[in-house]
């Protein structure tokens, strides 16, 4: 079961900020992939992400895991699950990068909210977490809020469409590995490291076979800073620290308020506008994530 230290509120609130980091990232990702290949944004991304937090590391981890032996840094379970859970994390950002090639921004943006669905019942066969039937009953709302706010069109799935469903059952995967670690390592921002080192290697090998040249702009450097620091290091720290203090199914649910912010963002700073299809979406999103948390504050009460 997961680890319960952090308080119930600090936790749910801490989740919810990860999903404003993530949406924040948004605009500047968006204008640097106008003249930017993907992956080469994404390798970008992290490797400077890296290259900031590598001096830090130490005092951070000396802070956070009082007693930690610095110079074994990271210790061996550290490195096998952390391995891993970047493993996961980085196939589903290249299914979804590639996939965008096939599919519309709306329609990726729907399918990969699929994790909703496939996180907690992932949990349930892995025997990692049990998240309640009626904590559960939020998914559907959820999943309808992302069909208004996101709006694909319709028609048959398409090769991006399965891309990018095969993108949501990788980042479920990590989840619930991330769940996994939770038991076997304290150690939140040596398996942030770990992460984002695997990340980075998986995108420079794939850069380096499509061979592609580098074109980016000052305005692609600023993006690259901006979401290395905040959708970099501080998101993945947030996940790995906090995720695992509540069930994967409830972080799922969490974590769909990620479009939300993401429009939010769009709106003020690209200009996007808000229809009244996109307030009903946001609204049952917000709806589905206090649903989900307040039942599952209560069975964290009762212990069960």
């Amino acid at each position: 079961m997961p680890r319960h230290s952090t308080s119930f509120p600090i936790t749910v609130t801490m989740l919810v900020l990860l999903t404003v980091v993530w949406g924040g990232t948004f605009p500047a990702t968006k204008l640097a992939l106008e003249i930017t290949n993907p992956m080469h944004f994404l390798a970008l991304r992290f490797l400077v992400a890296l290259v900031i937090l590598t001096p830090f590391l130490p005092a951070l981890r000396r802070s956070s895991v009082p007693g930690v032996n610095i110079s074994s840094f990271p210790n061996r379970e550290t490195w096998k699950v952390g391995v891993w859970v970047g493993l996961f994390m980085f196939i589903g950002f290249a299914l979804q990068v590639v996939g965008l090639k096939y599919t519309t921004a709306s329609r990726s943006g729907f399918f990969t909210s699929l994790l909703v669905l496939i996180t907690p019942f992932l949990a349930h066969i892995l025997r990692t977490s049990r998240t309640s039937l009626i904590a559960l009953a939020g998914v559907p709302l959820a999943l309808l809020g992302v069909y208004f706010l996101s709006n694909p069109e319709t028609g048959g799935l398409n090769r991006g469409d399965w891309l990018t469903i095969g993108c949501a059952f990788a980042f479920s995967c990590q989840m619930v590995s991330l769940e996994f670690a939770a038991s076997r390592v304290d150690d939140s921002w040596g398996l942030t490291y770990i992460q984002m080192l695997i990340i980075t290697g998986g995108a420079l090998i794939w850069c380096l076979i499509e061979g592609i040249p580098l074109i980016i702009n000052s305005d692609g450097w600023l993006a690259v800073g901006y979401t290395a620091v905040f959708g970099g290091i501080g998101a993945v720290y947030l996940q790995s620290r906090y995720q695992p203090e509540t069930t994967a199914g409830h972080a799922s649910l969490i974590f769909t308020l990620e479009p939300v912010f993401a429009s939010i963002f769009a709106y003020l700073l690209l200009g996007d506008s808000w229809t009244t299809r996109a307030l009903i979406g946001a609204s049952l999103i917000l709806s589905s994530m206090v649903w989900s948390s307040f039942f599952i504050k209560n069975n964290t009460r009762n212990g069960q």
